[in-house]
């Protein structure tokens, strides 16, 4: 049974002790509302309906993200993009939000200022999905009770439309003059990136030891899963050509310097609105060219499933004329 009892300052508080649950209080500016809190209550333990839900409202937004990025973001490949998307959530207002009090109400109007301000959709669906992520482990992992993801019941912002841009002949030919007279590697690493499809990240991780005659071995992917790329002959013969590093690496660049340096060699070269990841939509694209089924190319590139490599496939329609006939 519940006790109602006046405190001196003249508000109630209302004590509810069961067997099986947790010990509940809470204090109301009148008996009335008190009495009909306990009968609430305790209606729900008798009828085994009873959330805590304490957790739920005392956890902020904020705290949930710093422990998600202690348990669950330092594991992922892009822990340094997400931990900047886990900042502007928390130093948001909604950080100081509790997580049972976000509504998808909430997030719908911060989807709107958002899209307003510039951000691209992709941004947008990011964070978005950061959120709705942090409430499943919330609700699984963590167990915090009375939960439901206000990210489920938004209309999320439709998709970006797919980039089709392909480099010309003269264009490549431009860049990669360009892209040389600022770094020896750089041609290489931009014929590369087009001959095997990698990724910039595994390209720039790929080691002497991994290249084992026509494939290169990739032990470290974005998606978790080794695979072995089959070299062309020119791959095979831009790969002799670099020369032998100490520390093993066939590349000496960084990551953010080989994008630096397309970017910077682009605009020498007036290549407008080329980025380096569309050399691996260009490499793609020139595979299923070459006549190999989806499920070779998708064995090269290591895409999951097909709908994912079909985004970053644009076949030449004069390649397409020329098999018309």
């Amino acid at each position: 049974m519940a006790t109602i009892e006046q405190r001196p300052n003249g508000t109630w508080r209302t004590k509810i002790r069961k067997k099986g649950y947790p010990a509940l209080s809470a204090s109301f500016d009148t008996k009335a509302v008190a009495q009909r809190w306990a009968a609430e209550i305790e209606g729900d333990m008798s009828r085994k309906r009873f959330v805590d839900t304490r957790e739920a409202e005392s956890t902020t937004l904020a705290d949930a993200l710093g422990r998600y990025q202690r348990e669950v973001t330092v594991h992922k490949k892009g822990a340094v993009q997400e931990k900047t998307r886990i900042k502007t959530w928390s130093e948001s207002k909604y950080g100081n939000k509790s997580l049972a009090e976000i509504r998808s109400s909430d997030l719908a109007a911060y989807r709107d200022a958002r899209l307003a301000e510039g951000a691209s959709t992709n941004t947008v669906r990011l964070g978005l999905a950061l959120i709705s992520h942090l409430y499943t482990v919330a609700i699984k992992d963590w167990g915090i009770e009375g939960l439901s993801n206000p990210v489920t019941k938004l209309r999320m912002p439709k998709g970006s439309r797919e980039r089709d841009r392909r480099p010309t002949k003269a264009e490549l030919s431009a860049v990669i003059k360009a892209a040389g007279e600022i770094h020896a590697e750089m041609p290489a690493v931009i014929e590369l990136a087009i001959e095997t499809a990698m990724r910039r990240s595994e390209l720039l991780m790929l080691r002497r030891e991994h290249v084992r005659g026509k494939h290169a071995l990739l032990e470290d992917t974005k998606n978790g899963s080794r695979r072995m790329v089959p070299l062309s002959v020119r791959a095979r013969a831009l790969l002799e050509s670099l020369p032998a590093r100490l520390d093993g690496k066939v590349f000496s660049l960084a990551p953010h310097s080989v994008t630096l340096y397309f970017g910077k060699a682009c605009r020498a070269a007036q290549a407008d609105d080329l980025h380096f990841h569309d050399l691996r939509h260009e490499g793609t694209s020139r595979l299923f060219e070459k006549g190999l089924s989806m499920m070779e190319v998708a064995s090269i590139t290591g895409h999951k499933t097909l709908s994912m490599l079909k985004r970053y496939t644009h076949l030449c329609p004069d390649a397409l004329a020329d098999k018309l006939g």
